[in-house]
């Protein structure tokens, strides 16, 4: 994907400059030329540096969460960039003001994409181990065997391999638990970016000083957010999530 910088360069109006200096080096004066792509250079910059061409490229370079996440992602992104658009829209001095609550939102949703796309690797990761695997015909197959088994070796194999396959089946629902926490934890994220753009544009008719006064109680509600998936992601990440290799 390209940078918002190459995208300055190759914008339809941008590139009309180097066009332009090419046929005034060509019919003016030489010196025009480096000229117009110096003007072209700056052009650019002046665009990848446009707060909206930013935010556009960052919402280009998400990729897909998983099925069960990405509705949920899907409305907090909506809600993040109707934010924007709202604070964009505002008077110049409310909209300097509120440059704060859209950086703290800007960092929790990313930060919500973050954890999506790790806990998307931990879906697909137990969605395909619970396709790959029949565990209750697994555990009824060794149990036959134990059952069956004459050669005390055999049977504490076979034993080994039932209480591996226990394990296995126990960290999978542990795995599903996580998993459904994090859907409830997107869940909770859209609805409070949904409240907190209602106050955003709230905060359009008030004068500046009531403003300053309310900005506090956005900011807190959005860094408590934040905070939750920070404890989330502490919590997951000190519980092993990882399923062991087939058992034999």
């Amino acid at each position: 994907m390209r940078s918002p910088f190459v995208a300055g360069l190759f914008s339809p109006i941008n590139l009309l400059m180097p066009l332009l200096a090419l046929a005034a080096g060509l019919l003016a004066a030489w010196w025009l030329f480096p000229l117009g792509l110096l003007l072209w250079v700056v052009m650019a910059m002046l665009v990848a540096r446009d707060p909206g061409t930013k935010f556009r490229h960052t919402l280009r370079k998400r990729e897909p969460l998983a099925h069960r996440f990405q509705g949920y992602f899907d409305r907090i992104e909506r809600t993040q960039v109707s934010i924007f658009n709202a604070i964009a829209q505002t008077r110049p001095r409310v909209r300097q003001q509120l440059q704060s609550v859209q950086a703290a939102t800007d960092r929790l949703v990313d930060e919500a994409y973050r954890m999506g796309q790790w806990m998307t690797v931990l879906e697909n990761h137990r969605r395909m181990a619970q396709t790959s695997s029949d565990y209750k015909q697994a555990l009824a197959k060794l149990e036959k065997k134990i059952e069956q088994a004459e050669d005390p070796l055999v049977r504490n194999e076979y034993e080994d391999s039932l209480r591996a396959l226990q394990s296995r089946q126990a960290k999978l629902g542990s795995l599903s638990s996580q998993i459904d926490r994090m859907e409830a934890q997107l869940s909770g994220l859209a609805s409070e970016m949904e409240q907190t753009l209602t106050e955003v544009i709230r905060l359009q008719a008030l004068n500046e000083d009531q403003v300053a006064q309310y900005i506090p109680v956005l900011l807190g509600v959005l860094n408590e957010e934040l905070e939750q998936l920070a404890q989330f992601k502490e919590q997951v990440g000190a519980t092993p999530t990882v399923l062991w290799p087939e058992i034999r």
